[in-house]
C-alpha cells in the first residue's frame, strides 16, 4: 500500500492556504445570511433582493476580483525589485480607473433602476433593492484596489481579517435594516393595499446592509493603510530603480493583466442575473407571473442555501495542498503533482457524493429545520439539484489549480461554455416542459457539470492525470446510495413523531455510520486515509474493534 506523502507545510503555504480558504467562508457566510433573511421578508421579499445582490455580486467580482488580482500581481512583481514608485503609480492608475468606473457604474444603477428592474429583470419591484445596493458597487471596487495594493506590498493578513470583518457586519446590517424597513412596508402595503410592498422595503432594507458594510470595509482597509504610510514612504525613498514605468505603460499592463480575470469574474458569477431575467419571461409568457417572485426567492434562498452551504464546506478540503501542488507543477515534478491531485480529488469524492445523495433523500427534515413558508417547491428543487454539491466542488478545484498553472485560456473557454451551455438548456427546458423553477435548478446543475468536465479534461492533459474510476468513484456512490435509502427510510418512519431537527441529526448519523462502514468493506477508503479525516483516528480505531480493518 503506498504511504500517503506527508506535505510540510511553510509559513507561506499556510498564508496562501488561508486566504483561498477565507475566500469560500465569504461566500458561505452570504447563503447563511439568507436562511434568516428569508424568515424575516418572506419568499417574495428574497425574490426582491436577489435582484440587487447579484448585480452586487457581478460588479464586486469583477472589482474585488479581476482589478484586486491584477493590481496585486502587477505590485507584487515591482515590489520585489524595489520598484517602489512603479508600483505606487501601479495603485494609483487602477485608483483613477476604479473611481472613474465604478462610479459611472453606481449612478447608472442607482438612477436606471427602475429600468433595470422593469426591463431587463422583468421585476420592477427590485427596483428598490437595486437602487439601495448601487454605492456597494463603487465601495466595492474601491475595497478590491486597496487590497489588491496591500497584499501586493505584502500585508496579506490584515486584508483577510477586512474581509472577513465587511462580511460579519453584512450578516448584522442586513438583518437589522432589513427588520427596520420590513416593518415600514407593512404600512406602506396596508396604505396602498398591496402587500408586495412589505417584501420590497425589506428586501432593500438587505441591500442597505451590503452598502453599509462595504463601507466599513473600505474605512478599515483605509485605517491599514495609514498604518502602513510609514513602511510605504521609507520604501519609495528607498527607491533606487533607474527606469520609472510611465502612466500609460502601467495603465496598459493593468487593463492586459486584469482582463482575464475580470472575464472569469463575470463568466463564473452572472448565471443567476441571465437565468432570472429567462425565468420571469417564460413565466410570464405561460401566464404564471403571480408565482414569479415567490418561486424564485424559494429558489434563491432555500435552494440555493442549501446546495451552497453543502458545497462550500466540501470545497474547503480542495484548498489544502493546491498551492504547493502548482508549485510542484512549475518544478516539473509531474510524478509528485498526480499523487496530490489524486488524493484532493479522493477525498472530495468521498464528501460531495454522499452530502448530494444524503442532501435529496433527506431533502423534507433539512427544509423543514432551516425554513417556514412554501416548503414543498424548495423540497423538490432541493431532490432535482442536490447534485451541485458534487459539481462545484470540484469546478472548484480544477479551475482554481488551471488558473494557477497559468492555463487562463482554458479556465476562460469553461466559463463561457458553461454559461451558454446552460443557458441554452434553460431556455428549452423551461419553454417545452411544465418544470417551472425546478429547471432552473436543472440548468444551475448543467453549469457546473460544464465547467467541472472541462476543468477536469484540462488537468488530465496537463498533468498527466488519470483518476481511480472505480474505487474513487464507483465504490463512492454505491455507498452513498446505500446510505442515503437508509436514511430516507428512517427520515419517512421519524418524521411522524420526531420532528424534523431531531429526525434530520438521527438520520444523518445514521447516514453516515453506513457510509464509512460500506466503504471500508469495498475499500473505498484506506486506513491512512481514514486516519487524515477529521476525527479519522477515532473512527479507525473503532473500525479496528469491529474488524472492519
Amino acid at each position: 500500500m503506498k504511504q500517503k506523502t506527508k506535505i510540510k507545510k511553510t509559513g507561506r503555504g499556510k498564508r496562501k492556504e488561508w486566504m483561498l480558504g477565507t475566500g469560500l467562508i465569504v461566500y458561505l457566510i452570504t447563503f447563511i445570511l439568507r436562511i434568516p433573511l428569508i424568515r424575516m421578508v418572506g419568499d417574495k421579499g428574497l425574490g426582491f433582493f436577489s435582484a440587487g445582490m447579484e448585480i452586487f455580486t457581478v460588479t464586486s467580482a469583477v472589482f474585488c476580483y479581476g482589478v484586486s488580482k491584477s493590481v496585486a500581481i502587477l505590485v507584487k512583481y515591482r515590489a520585489k525589485r524595489e520598484m517602489f514608485k512603479s508600483a505606487r503609480k501601479v495603485y494609483r492608475n487602477a485608483l483613477f480607473f476604479t473611481l472613474l468606473s465604478g462610479a459611472l457604474m453606481t449612478l447608472s444603477v442607482f438612477f436606471c433602476s427602475k429600468f433595470i428592474a422593469q426591463t431587463l429583470l422583468l421585476e420592477y419591484m427590485a427596483y428598490l433593492s437595486i437602487a439601495a445596493v448601487a454605492p456597494a458597487i463603487l465601495l466595492s471596487g474601491l475595497l478590491g484596489v486597496m487590497r489588491g495594493y496591500l497584499q501586493g506590498m505584502g500585508a496579506m493578513t490584515p486584508t483577510v481579517h477586512a474581509r472577513l470583518l465587511e462580511k460579519m457586519i453584512m450578516f448584522a446590517a442586513c438583518l437589522l435594516l432589513a427588520g427596520a424597513l420590513s416593518a415600514y412596508g407593512k404600512k406602506v402595503a396596508a396604505l396602498l393595499r398591496d402587500t408586495e410592498y412589505a417584501a420590497a422595503y425589506g428586501a432593500m432594507g438587505a441591500a442597505v446592509g451590503v452598502s453599509v458594510a462595504c463601507g466599513f470595509g473600505l474605512l478599515y482597509l483605509l485605517l491599514i493603510r495609514l498604518i502602513y504610510a510609514g513602511t510605504f514612504k521609507q520604501q519609495l525613498e528607498s527607491d533606487t530603480a533607474k527606469y520609472v514605468e510611465s502612466n500609460g505603460q502601467v495603465s496598459s499592463l493593468f487593463l492586459s493583466t486584469g482582463l482575464p480575470y475580470i472575464l472569469c469574474a463575470l463568466l463564473y458569477n452572472m448565471n443567476y442575473l441571465a437565468e432570472q431575467r429567462v425565468f420571469n419571461y417564460v413565466m410570464n409568457k405561460q401566464d404564471k407571473g403571480s408565482l414569479r417572485v415567490a418561486h424564485w426567492g424559494i429558489y434563491y434562498g432555500k435552494y440555493s442555501t442549501v446546495v451552497g452551504i453543502a458545497s462550500i464546506i466540501c470545497a474547503l478540503a480542495a484548498v489544502y495542498g493546491m498551492p504547493k501542488i502548482a508549485q510542484m507543477y512549475d518544478k516539473q515534478e509531474y510524478g509528485e503533482v498526480k499523487y496530490r491531485i489524486g488524493s484532493i480529488v479522493h477525498n472530495l469524492a468521498i464528501l460531495t457524493i454522499p452530502f448530494a445523495v444524503w442532501a435529496a433523500m433527506l431533502a423534507k427534515p433539512i427544509v423543514g429545520m432551516l425554513f417556514t413558508g412554501d416548503q414543498n417547491t424548495a423540497i423538490k428543487l432541493l431532490q432535482t439539484g442536490s447534485c451541485v454539491i458534487v459539481f462545484f466542488p470540484f469546478a472548484y478545484f480544477f479551475m482554481s489549480l488551471l488558473q494557477r498553472m497559468r492555463k487562463m485560456k482554458i479556465v476562460i473557454t469553461g466559463g463561457l461554455a458553461a454559461f451558454i451551455v446552460h443557458l441554452i438548456f434553460l431556455l428549452v427546458l423551461i419553454s417545452v416542459t411544465k418544470l417551472g423553477i425546478q429547471a432552473v435548478a436543472f440548468s444551475l446543475s448543467v453549469f457546473w457539470a460544464v465547467a467541472c468536465i472541462i476543468g477536469f479534461a484540462g488537468v488530465m492533459r496537463y498533468t498527466q492525470y488519470a483518476p481511480e474510476w472505480i474505487r474513487t468513484f464507483g465504490v463512492t456512490a454505491i455507498s452513498a446510495g446505500g446510505s442515503g435509502l437508509a436514511g430516507m427510510l428512517l427520515s419517512k418512519v421519524m418524521l411522524l413523531w420526531a420532528g424534523n431537527i431531531v429526525t434530520f441529526f438521527v438520520c444523518f448519523f445514521v447516514c453516515a455510520v453506513i457510509y464509512l462502514v460500506i466503504m471500508i468493506l469495498l475499500k473505498g477508503i484506506r486506513e491512512d486515509e481514514l486516519e487524515d479525516m477529521p476525527g479519522g483516528r477515532l473512527l479507525a480505531a473503532l473500525a479496528e474493534k469491529i474488524h472492519l480493518l
